[in-house]
């Protein structure tokens, strides 16, 4: 019951999140659309940016959990993502900024990441900073998709259109890795 009386509070939180900014939203409309009291939902949650961090967390243990193998499909499952829930983001954005969105975006991606990396690297072993350098490019060069995205500034409403934006991204981007890879290893630290 717990389980669901907490996903419940977050999928009211987000439907709410497409509405109106993050700052209007009251834990009595959460309640009220729920169906529940204020002390279940404290009971789940701190506040309304716990509920949707909370949200955020979940999707991160999926995407976790994702076949690294799979680089095509863990990333249209990212892009799915923000594009089912673009007012959510656009309102995130809005309401805690640029640096807030950003730690929450970079956290999502970044294990993926690495587990990708780490899979196209397995006869190499990285030092972390060179894994983190390589990590940080690829999740903020995504990032900057992203926001601009968010702002207006880049096409693609729908999951397809932001998918055939990725693909691009991809295509660019192919043999970057491979290339970064070869000079860590002729230039080693």
């Amino acid at each position: 019951m717990a389980v669901s009386t907490k996903q419940s509070i977050i999928d009211c939180t987000i439907a709410l999140a497409e509405t109106k900014p993050l700052r209007k939203i009251t834990v009595g409309e959460i309640v009220k659309q729920c169906g529940i009291t204020r002390n279940t939902f404290y009971y789940h949650f701190h506040d309304i940016y716990d509920v949707l961090d909370s949200a955020i967390q979940e999707k991160i243990k999926v995407l976790e959990l994702s076949d690294p193998a799979d680089d095509d499909k863990v990333l249209f499952d990212i892009i799915e993502f923000t594009v089912m829930y673009k007012k959510v983001w656009k309102n995130l954005y809005k309401t805690l900024g640029q640096e807030t969105l950003q730690k929450n975006v970079i956290g999502m991606i970044h294990n993926v990441f690495v587990k990708y990396i780490n899979l196209h690297l397995a006869d190499y072993k990285l030092s972390d900073i060179d894994m983190g350098i390589i990590s940080t490019y690829y999740e903020e060069a995504l990032f900057g998709v992203l926001v601009r995205w968010i702002r207006g500034e880049s096409h693609g409403d729908t999951p397809e259109e932001m998918h055939a934006i990725s693909e691009r991204i991809r295509v660019i981007f192919t043999g970057c890795l491979d290339l970064m890879i070869e000079n860590i290893k002729k230039n080693p630290q």
